[in-house]
């Protein structure tokens, strides 16, 4: 997509160069021939040249702004143009030159003068063409910063929903693989534990298109989760929850708390006689999830879901996950991001 190439359109720079051709006119007529006779048509004729070298330099411009941009070819466009606005100043003063007889057919004018005032008109115009090719310069690379930028955002965009699309196949999978535990040891609470999931998987799908949801949406997920292990575990999983309504309008990508939760689960014992506990609550402004840690020997784990969930917070905000692990306890503390503040998620799905 090709940035800017002129600094305003063509009729606009018309008018403002014909009117500053007047102006260089009126300048010369009141200081270097002051008191000289001038006639009406030497002063359309110098107008004419005025815009004549402008607009000649603005079109080689152009032309080679397709080949040649500003962002890319600066030193190869500049030597082009000036190249280009010497070839053109010698053909101007060629030009002025076969026009002069009937330029000063009325009287003659002074042979210095008239040299004098076609280097004059050169330089003026070659003043206000360099301003102008200067600001075409900066307005096109602002242009291109602005792009690129643009292209920047996209990818990150892009690469954030890429880790959010591992959301699904990731959680469906570990919880069949639940369910398909649970089928062999009692069918029936199996059947219970389907209809929970269903239910919980259709959070995760309506979600999966949302960078940040509310807290308050995901501690309702995350009770419904909880509800699932309960049936199955029973007395051998204990929760305690302990939330800061002031901030249950804070922000956290999808299914974060899921994560954490799915980790203590996974890879700890819970039986009545080792009961795993969990503690979620709030404390500066930050979620937390203590488990106590009583590891299963047979587990294996890649820890996909902390990376991913450790990505797509770089993401969001500047915070990172804080994970401390000690003898008796594992510890997840998750940022929670205030919007109402004027902070603003990175990206959002289109």
């Amino acid at each position: 997509m090709q940035g800017p190439v002129l600094f305003t359109n063509y009729r606009t720079r018309l008018i403002f160069e014909v009117l500053m051709g007047t102006v260089f006119n009126l300048i010369l007529l009141n200081t270097l021939f002051k008191g000289e006779y001038f006639e009406l048509k030497g002063i359309i004729f110098s107008i004419c040249i005025f815009v004549f070298i402008s607009e000649g330099i603005f079109l080689f411009n152009k032309l080679i702004s397709y080949k040649y941009p500003w962002h890319l070819e600066t030193r190869r466009r500049i030597i082009l143009l000036v190249v280009f606005a010497m070839i053109w100043f010698g053909i101007t003063v060629i030009i002025s030159h076969l026009f002069k007889p009937w330029i000063t057919s009325g009287r003659p004018l002074d042979t210095v003068s008239y040299n004098v005032s076609v280097v004059l008109i050169v330089l003026f115009v070659s003043n206000y063409v360099v301003l102008l090719m200067t600001y075409n310069y900066h307005q096109s690379l602002s242009y291109f910063l602005l792009e690129n930028e643009r292209l920047k955002q996209e990818k990150l965009k892009m690469d954030y929903m890429a880790l959010q699309d591992q959301i699904n196949p990731h959680f469906l999978f570990n919880n069949l693989s639940t369910l398909i535990a649970i089928i062999r040891s009692d069918p029936k609470e199996a059947i219970r534990y389907a209809e929970n999931f269903s239910d919980v998987y259709r959070y995760v799908l309506q979600s999966k298109d949302n960078v940040s949801l509310k807290l308050e949406d995901e501690l309702l997920f995350i009770k419904a989760y909880l509800a699932l292990h309960q049936e199955r575990l029973g007395g051998g999983l204990q929760v305690e929850m302990n939330i800061d309504e002031e901030l249950l309008n804070y922000h956290l990508p999808p299914l974060s708390l899921q994560f954490v939760v799915e980790n203590a689960v996974k890879h700890n014992i819970a039986t009545l006689q080792t009961p795993l506990t969990l503690k979620i609550f709030t404390k500066n402004e930050r979620i937390i999830v203590s488990n106590s840690l009583n590891q299963k020997r047979s587990t294996y784990s890649t820890y996909t879901g902390i990376r991913n969930l450790q990505k797509r917070y770089g993401f969001l905000s500047d915070e990172e996950l804080v994970i401390e692990k000690t003898d008796q306890s594992f510890t997840v503390e998750l940022p929670l991001i205030n919007l109402e503040n004027g902070y603003q998620c990175n990206h959002s799905r289109g």
